[in-house]
């Protein structure tokens, strides 16, 4: 099934990196660009886009105020974070928005790992009434 995925970097070369990698991987997807969180939020009505790739360092909000706005909108949306900050808390936080994080230099392997996890439906949460079981 064809998906469309949002790449947010302020890099314009990083954001092409990305592009390539998602479009070797999942041929048949659609590639969307943000320059910033501003763009990333104009372009929501745009159309259905069901993946975000957002770069954690940018200006305005950063990867994660950008990705929990984006949750709180679009809450079925998988996200994954890029960034070269592992710091404790960045990654953390991260995950504690229920996003991947994806250390740089991005690595091809690790990126199709993610596409294609994301591609497939979600699995029902432990809060699930329909899904429990001890974790």
């Amino acid at each position: 099934m064809s998906k469309t995925v949002i790449v947010v970097d302020d890099s314009k070369l990083s954001r092409m990196h990305v592009r390539g990698i998602i479009l070797r991987n999942k041929p048949d997807w659609t590639v969307i660009e943000a320059a910033n969180s501003a763009e990333l939020y104009g372009k929501l009505d745009e159309g259905d886009i069901h993946i975000a790739i957002i770069d954690f360092n940018m200006p305005g909000d950063n990867g994660l105020e950008a990705a929990a706005r984006l949750l709180q909108a679009k809450p079925d949306i998988r996200v994954a974070i890029i960034t070269a900050n592992a710091q404790d808390s960045v990654v953390s936080g991260i995950r504690a928005l229920g996003a991947a994080f994806m250390p740089k230099p991005l690595e091809e392997e690790q990126m199709a790992r993610f596409l294609t996890a994301a591609s497939l439906p979600r699995r029902p949460s432990s809060n699930d009434a329909s899904g429990g079981g001890a974790g």
